[in-house]
């Protein structure tokens, strides 16, 4: 065996490329062995960026089969395998530690009673004997040569107790100690020819994997080759010495190896380098610049926008890619990180690369069997009583419902109904009476169908006790579909009761239940999960060698069990088990910090740093933690984060937030304040970054400061420019000098006049921001979650021609009507926007029938609907200002839709949900229907009225509404506009026009000059608190939409803003007309 140890990543990928590239290219004579798939994809684009060509590596992560593959070669060894049972199949091991439990041929076990102690236990202990394997097998060697490792008395039950059970376990199966003693004994046989010729371990793998490999070099002809770090105890570093207090116990096993040992200095000039060489040389520390941070934020999501604002500079002002940056963190923080760190990228539409380690368990086929397992055998290990929510929490899941095609419409009606039929629980009166419940209190799902068919035959209605409206249902095959199902899962499960089978056959049973029951799709990785998990469990109990049907195997075979412990296993597999998925395979990868070790990266940032290795976990079933267990977790995470700095060229920063509750010292962990006082011995200027609570906070700029993070955020960085330029201390907006043409659209203008200040940060100063009065967008989301013909009529005519004149009676072609029906239905289905196991002819009668009745109503209600005539308006202006003693030319484009006319009557057919009858959305009905009315009378000549024809989807009526002559339309009103927008562009103002309308609501064109601009001063000097979310709301609502604060109240001294007297004038001019009369 052959170790290599250096200090540098690229020293490793260089070895690799050394020990390749004399490989015969159609033979896999290299075995490269690594941790996981990321370090996998890593080798081989270096080695091909270094070869200048890629080919097939071999590389597997799997190094125990590689070991059995092997050691088949010599056929003394093979004949071993071929005698004796390997499991190291953690389902078979525990199945068989149970099953010694079960028979209670233990000393010290005698309190696990129940089948599901028993299995649990079983579990623990499996997982611990594994553990043990990976890292302490010299902790199992002394058990097998009888001997101890505890010496104090009050630890040597729990030795005794897991030595006993170790021996209990293996006393008809071998584990791989055993192999490798057996492997030792062999003589050479390197006449025997083998295609691999060399295998690289890349890391600190398994010890006892190579300790057997080691044992099999001598046996054939191949060489093992160990690249790894150099052992941080090695060093003599006072900053390891610091962090790594004490020492191991119990020595690492010894190899009979060649180590070479490669260590030189890092070149290169900046403060991180300068802290490397000091670890491994104790150099002196350069001077201080941004390579290395320890930075403390307020909270999480603090953390993780410091470190985007620190990677949008990167790429800005240093060119780097994305793929030369990591962020990390602690495996069990990861999924409290990964939602900020996902929102922020996504802000700046950064690619990025997560190695998610997600529990598949949660997926919705898994849940589906779960809930189905949960029918066939209740927590009392009986069968299930058929609670009606426990039916319905199967036919709820969407991998059912598709089974069997219910839509959600059907499944509300469905539940409607057996609440009607008052269905309680059982199956039919022969399940009820096992379950002993009074047979005159509860419907059994049988009574309630029965009393259903025989309202049916005698055309009765059904009426509860209590007299309440009567009940008549109308899709009768949605009910005969659910009488179906609940008498096929009763009658299949009840077929099982009481009988027992072995683990393979109900593994067989269960996969026909899911064929029966639960849609699975063929590319969806839960799905495929649970098959390669059925499948699994088809082939229990396996051996290592999968051709080899053992003895002790059969036995074990033979075992038959009930139900309830199958399900107990099977679900535990389930949870147990969590697969490491990629989703993306390009730009800035995300993944826990050990995954990362030995990949190359020119910045490393690592998030929640307070926790590293501030707390271990004692618990006494493990021995190794009372013994010498901490220091070698110690010493793992600190190894790994040095391996993590040494292959980092540019940046590495650490993050941290504080808990609110805990005191700064309680919040900082050690190893900061270690790693502080370290470097503060060389250079003491060095300081942890404490960052405020904002990106935008004046803190930022009070000082200047070399090398400090001054934010890279968009929308806070232009707020910041302004800050920071402005000499007073308040902040006094400057104006900016407005270039043209400018170019409108009718909904830019709307918009602009609306919300001024959003569209000053979006059009002037380019900059996207998300609107926080969300009163009108809030209103439309609840009204989407709601799944109704009224949403999907909505948005399928609001803007269709063709069904307008249908609707107007200017058409009678109902054929086409439906196939624009349907296609829009498509469309929404592959949008997302409707469940995709929809019922869609009914759909399609339903939305058919509502139109109908609508064109009906609108035909009684406006005889003259049939007789206008379409007309499209293509707006197109372009109008000069003097503005300030300069001229702006503003261009002015849009088609007017839904406009009609009869003779020069104009008509504009408003579709809306439903009619908002309050006075302020009148008002602002009236003042949008007159911009419109504008824009018209500009482009048309002969144009004579204009009336709103409100078709509301909710009543299916048609009215006319607001109507405005010609006369009533000032034409300068558009300059007025404009000149509006030309004030507000160039000196951002904070009025909304809500607060506009709720003046207009409260004033009357009487008093309006005397009390408009009072109440405009009000609400600049005291802002309306901002719109506050529920949490019903925030199910529609991402996290950063929700805010408790107006954009413009993050400037207290807006506040003090003085009103322009000609804007004023301009807004009054405009305004008056919208104002109330005094009758």
């Amino acid at each position: 065996m052959n170790i290599y140890k250096t200090n540098k990543v690229n020293k490793i990928y260089n070895k690799i490329k050394e020990l390749t590239q004399k490989d015969n290219i159609f033979k896999k004579e290299t075995l490269i062995i690594v941790k996981n798939d990321l370090l996998k994809e890593e080798i081989k684009k270096t080695i091909a960026r270094l070869n200048g060509i890629s080919y097939n590596l071999n590389i597997k992560k799997n190094a125990i089969k590689s070991i059995y593959e092997i050691s088949l070669k010599n056929p003394n060894i093979k004949k071993y395998i071929e005698k004796n049972t390997f499991s190291f199949y953690l389902e078979t091991e525990k199945f068989i530690l149970y099953n010694i439990l079960k028979a209670e041929k233990l000393k010290y076990i005698k309190d696990f009673k129940s089948t599901k102690n028993r299995y649990f236990f079983a579990s623990k202990i499996i997982d611990l004997f594994h553990h043990y394997y990976s890292k302490f097998s010299k902790l199992i060697e002394t058990w097998e040569d009888n001997g101890f490792l505890c010496q104090e008395e009050n630890l040597k039950p729990y030795e005794n107790m897991q030595k006993e059970l170790f021996n209990k376990l293996f006393e008809k199966q071998k584990n791989i100690l055993n192999l490798h003693k057996k492997i030792i004994q062999e003589k050479s046989t390197k006449n025997i020819e083998i295609e691999i010729k060399k295998i690289i371990f890349i890391g600190n793998n398994k010890e006892l994997e190579k300790k057997t490999l080691n044992s099999l070099e001598k046996i054939f002809d191949f060489e093992v080759h160990v690249l790894i770090f150099e052992d941080l105890l090695n060093y003599k570093s006072t900053l390891v010495e610091e962090l790594l207090l004490t020492r191991t116990k119990i020595n690492p096993i010894k190899y009979q190896a060649l180590e070479k040992v490669d260590i030189e200095l890092f070149e290169g000039e900046n403060f991180l380098t300068s802290i490397k060489n000091n670890i491994i040389a104790k150099t002196p520390l350069s001077k201080l610049d941004d390579s290395f941070k320890i930075i403390e934020a307020k909270n999480q999501k603090r953390e993780v926008e410091i470190l985007v604002n620190q990677i949008v500079h990167s790429i800005q002002e240093n060119n780097l890619k994305l793929n030369e940056i990591a962020i990390t963190c602690l495996q069990e923080e990861f999924n409290e990180y990964l939602p900020y760190i996902e929102e922020c990228l996504n802000k700046y539409e950064i690619e990025y690369s997560v190695l998610c380690h997600n529990n598949l368990s949660r997926g919705e086929s898994i849940i589906a069997l779960k809930r189905l397992m949960d029918l066939f055998i209740s927590k009392n290990e009986t069968i299930s009583n058929f609670s009606r929510k426990e039916v319905f929490n199967l036919l709820s899941n969407n991998k059912v419902m598709k089974k069997f095609n219910i839509s959600a419409s059907e499944l509300n009606y469905l539940i409607e109904f057996s609440d009607a039929m008052n269905i309680s629980f059982g199956a039919n009166n022969t399940h009820k009476e096992s379950l002993k419940y009074d047979q005159n209190f509860l419907n059994s799902w049988e009574d309630g169908f029965n009393r259903f068919l025989m309202s049916e035959i005698f055309d009765e209605k059904y009426e509860e006790e209590i007299h309440k409206e009567s009940i008549r249902f109308q899709d009768q095959e949605a009910i005969i579909k659910l009488i179906t199902i609940v008498k096929s899962l009763y009658e299949d499960i009840n077929y099982f009761k009481n009988k027992s089978y072995k683990v393979y056959e109900w593994a067989e049973i269960i996969e026909i239940f899911i064929q029966k029951y639960i849609d699975l799709e063929e590319f969806n990785t839960t799905d495929e999960y649970l098959r390669n998990k059925i499948k699994s469990f088809k082939n229990f109990p396996k051996d290592l060698n999968d051709n080899l049907y053992k003895n002790y195997l059969k036995e074990i075979n033979e075992i038959k069990i009930e139900f309830y412990l199958f399900k107990i296993m099977f679900e535990e597999s389930l949870e147990k088990e969590k697969y490491g998925i990629m989703y993306k395979k390009n730009g800035i990868l995300i993944a826990n910090y050990k995954e990362i070790e030995y990949l190359q990266k020119k910045e490393i940032h690592f998030l929640g740093f307070q926790k590293f290795n501030s707390k271990i976990n004692y618990n006494n079933m493990n021995l190794l933690n009372e013994y010498y267990e901490y220091e070698n977790t110690e010493k793992d995470a600190i190894t790994t984060l040095f391996n993590l700095i040494f292959a980092t060229s540019e940046k590495f920063y650490l993050y941290y937030s504080f808990q609110d509750n805990l005191s700064s010292e309680i919040n900082t962990s050690k190893t900061i304040n270690k790693i502080l006082d370290h470097i503060q011995k060389y250079e003491k200027k060095f300081q942890i970054e404490k960052h405020p609570n904002q990106n935008h906070d004046l803190v930022y700029f009070k000082n200047v400061k070399e090398n400090y993070l001054i934010n890279y955020d968009l929308e806070a960085f232009n707020i910041a420019k302004i800050l920071q330029n402005s000499k007073p201390i308040k902040f006094k907006q400057n104006k900016i000098q407005l270039e043209g043409p400018i170019k409108l659209n009718l909904y830019e203008l709307k918009n602009a006049l609306s919300n001024p200040y959003k569209h000053f940060y979006e059009k002037t100063l380019n900059v996207k921001i998300q609107d926080i009065r969300l009163e009108n967008e809030i209103k439309e989301k609840q009204e989407e979650q709601i799944f109704n013909a009224i949403e999907i009529i909505y948005r399928l005519i609001k803007n269709s021609t063709l069904l307008h004149e249908y609707i107007m009676g200017k058409k009678d072609d109902t054929g086409e009507a439906i196939e624009i029906i349907k296609n829009h239905i498509r469309y929404e289905i592959q949008q997302g926007s409707m469940p995709f196991n929809i019922d869609q002819k009914t759909t399609v009668n339903d939305i058919l029938k509502k139109i109908n009745k609508l064109k009906n109503n609108a035909a009684k209600s406006l005889k003259t609907l049939s007789i206008m005539i379409k007309t499209k308006i293509k707006f197109c202006q372009k109008l000069k200002l003097n503005f300030q003693k300069k001229f702006i030319e503003f261009e002015l484009k849009k088609d007017i839709d839904n406009v009609y006319k009869i003779e020069n009557d104009y008509f504009y057919l408003n579709f809306v949900k439903k009619d908002y009858c309050s006075i302020p959305d009148k008002i602002k009905n009236e003042i949008d229907l007159y911009i419109t009315g504008l824009l018209i009378k500009k482009e048309i000549q002969n144009f004579n009225s204009l009336t709103e024809i409100r078709i509301n989807l909710e009543s299916l009526s048609a009215k006319t509404t607001i109507w405005y002559h010609h006369k009533e339309i000032i034409i300068d009103d558009i300059e007025n506009m404009l000149m509006q927008f030309a004030y507000i562009s160039s000196y951002p103002t904070p009025i909304y026009q809500s607060l506009i309308i709720k003046i207009l609501s409260k004033i009357n064109q009487n008093n309006f000059s005397n009390c408009f601009e009072n109440f405009i001063k009000m609400q600049i000097k005291n802002p309306s608190k901002a719109y506050f979310t529920s949490k019903a709301h925030e199910r529609f609502l991402k996290t950063s939409e929700i805010t408790l604060c107006d954009y413009y109240n993050r400037f207290k001294d807006t506040h003090d803003f003085k009103l322009d007297k000609n804007l004023l004038t301009l807004i009054e001019k405009f305004y008056i007309k919208f104002a109330r009369t005094n009758n």
